[in-house]
């Protein structure tokens, strides 16, 4: 009787693809394909690699012993229709788990591009604030060196105004007491 390792290595094999059959080949059909396989593959003909030969046919023939009882095949076949709809239920599984990775990661594309945006909005409202608030400062400067300015040059309007009707005032005097006589 075979071990369980061997029992669980005999199942994950096609033992359909051991024996070179299909699945719906006959009893006979599967004698007939164990008997041709077991002339290929008995270790006294393969002498130059006779350890692995010696494997393979002992595979063959616990592969022939299943696939030969129906009982055996049956439960055989069961097991493998099993396996072959979980490993098609993990496909599409797999499908959606896929859609869904793809699905998230554009969200959070999307949520990446939006916050970048705002950040980048949020930069230009901030510089444009740092700007205009320059420009106000710059305004002020400007008025207040405009108004130093003006004051400085009515002052020296004044200061002139004041000089030139002092002179004006001299020079009248000096004609007066020209025409004056002594």
């Amino acid at each position: 009787m075979a071990s369980k390792s061997e029992r669980n290595q005999l199942l994950e094999m096609d033992l359909y693809k051991l024996l070179d059959v299909e699945e719906t080949s006959s009893i006979e059909q599967i004698r007939k394909a164990y008997r041709k396989r077991a002339l290929d593959l008995h270790p006294d003909k393969n002498l130059d690699n006779k350890e692995e030969a010696e494997k393979k046919f002992v595979q063959l023939g616990k592969a022939f012993e299943i696939l030969a009882d129906e009982s055996a095949r049956a439960a055989y076949d069961a097991v493998r229709k099993q396996k072959r709809e979980q490993a098609k239920r993990n496909q599409q599984l797999d499908d959606k788990r896929r859609k869904l990775k793809e699905d998230l990661e554009a969200r959070e594309k999307q949520a990446r591009e939006k916050f970048e945006q705002q950040a980048e909005l949020r930069q230009r409202t901030r510089e444009e604030e740092r700007l205009q608030r320059e420009v106000d400062r710059l305004r002020r400067e400007g008025s207040k060196l405009i108004e130093e300015e003006m004051n400085y040059i009515n002052e020296q309007l004044k200061k002139d105004k004041a000089s030139s009707n002092k002179r004006q005032i001299e020079d009248e005097l000096e004609s007066s007491k020209k025409s004056i006589p002594n």
